[in-house]
């Protein structure tokens, strides 16, 4: 039988690769949220200049442009602050991807060492079962050769 301990630490590393991959995966959908938040900031950034422009073409009062000026510095705030989340996050996909890679490999030459195992101990049973095959033919009384 493969020796246990093997077993065992090949059980936990296939175990950390999985949590490793979920981490991974739940990095690159935080990530992708952030940036599809930043792209409707922009969007809404875009669309409320349009705005502005058509209504200062039109004539705005001061009071209601200062409004719209001050909205859109916080705008421009509120997207700077999702870059600069967006930048951290991109930090945070990179070590859960290089966690997983490394999780992957330990798991994948941890399951070699088991085949391994396996295979000479399969090779060792073979040789075992064909030794007593032999010793059980030489041992049979030989029948007596007559013509």
């Amino acid at each position: 039988m493969v020796d246990d301990k093997i077993q065992k630490v090949a059980g936990v590393a296939q175990s950390d690769k999985r949590k490793s991959a979920q981490d991974f995966r739940l990095s690159q959908q935080a990530h992708q949220q952030k940036c599809d938040q930043l792209n409707q900031l922009q969007t809404f950034k875009s669309e409320y200049e349009e705005r502005l422009k058509a209504m200062s073409e039109q004539g705005i009062a001061a009071r209601q442009l200062q409004d719209y000026r001050q909205f859109l510095g916080k705008l421009n705030q509120a997207i700077d602050q999702q870059t600069r989340e967006i930048g951290s996050s991109s930090v945070s996909v990179d070590s859960a991807r290089e966690q997983w890679v490394a999780k992957t490999r330990r798991s994948s030459a941890l399951d070699q060492v088991v085949d391994q195992q396996r295979t000479q101990q399969r090779q060792a049973r073979d040789k075992a079962e064909q030794r007593e095959s032999d010793e059980q033919f030489i041992a049979r009384p030989q029948e007596p050769q007559g013509g």
